[in-house]
């Protein structure tokens, strides 16, 4: 067994723990890509719970199994969680209230700071903008706290 095939196992056994220690009606469907990613899907009953208060949760259960599989994460492994498309919803619309936010700032020159988000989300903003001509990007604050703020370009 390769070790992208063993991580999936460990991976997958851990999820499954995770599951039935917390109670909640949902089933995980573990897939890994050719390039060595681990996607854990999950479906079930109590999915709203899951993704309430902007995935929480979701986001919670993965921050965990990165933590968990640490070493793994550092030599390069990726493991996403998701479910019902949530992060292509959610990428989507952060990309639009990202380029919205950015055509304000270009015309206002009046920098717009985004409420608190985490990494993953941060990210996306980032990209978004990179490419805006007259508006630059920042994040600001700590842990829990870190925004990001679009600024008009120097």
């Amino acid at each position: 067994m390769d070790q992208s095939n063993e991580l999936t196992k460990r991976v997958e056994r851990f999820v499954e723990d995770l599951i039935s220690s917390s109670s909640l009606d949902l089933r995980a469907i573990i897939d890994d890509d050719d390039d060595g990613s681990i996607r854990v899907e999950f479906q079930g009953f109590d999915l709203p719970l899951l993704l309430g208060h902007s995935a929480e949760l979701l986001d919670s259960m993965q921050y965990i199994t990165r933590r968990v599989f640490a070493d793994e994460v550092a030599e390069g492994a990726q493991i996403d969680f998701d479910a019902s498309g949530y992060r292509e919803a959610r990428q989507i619309e952060l990309e639009l209230m990202a380029q919205k936010a950015a055509e304000k700032v270009r015309i206002s020159k009046v920098p717009f700071v985004f409420d608190p988000m985490n990494a993953q989300d941060r990210r996306i903003i980032h990209n978004a903008i990179v490419d805006i001509e007259g508006v630059r990007t920042e994040s600001e604050g700590d842990g829990q706290m870190r925004r990001v703020k679009i600024l008009p370009a120097y």
